[in-house]
């Protein structure tokens, strides 16, 4: 038996008891998408997998030389070796390729923000 069905079978009819039916089916609805948030993307679990492999402490100057290498890996193994496909200092920005978006550019402070991101979520 339903949690709605067992009130409306227990409480007397009154207005009171449909406000609060309505509530608890709407509260039911709601309850469904319970901590089902939105997924970190491609570029956000990737950057947490790179991470996870930098010795402490995690700095973006650390960040920006394993990216390099992943770039490099890319250039001599080709695309299934990595998603980086270019990190330019000069231009701050970091060339990404997203599985579905295709090649996308990045800038520094896009990936400074993912690294805080990448900080706070990775496990101690």
């Amino acid at each position: 038996m339903s949690l709605v069905s067992y009130l409306e079978n227990t409480l007397p009819p009154s207005p009171q008891r449909e406000e609060a039916l309505s509530l608890i089916r709407l509260g039911l609805s709601f309850q469904k998408h319970h901590r089902v948030g939105k997924r970190p993307g491609p570029l956000k679990a990737y950057l947490l997998e790179v991470t996870a492999r930098i010795e402490t402490p995690l700095t973006f100057d650390r960040l920006l030389d394993e990216l390099e290498l992943e770039a490099a890996r890319r250039n001599i193994y080709g695309t299934e070796a990595s998603p980086i496909e270019k990190v330019d200092r000069v231009w701050e920005v970091i060339v990404f390729h997203h599985p579905r978006a295709g090649r996308q550019s990045l800038t520094f402070k896009t990936i400074r923000n993912k690294l805080t991101w990448c900080k706070l979520n990775l496990n101690p």
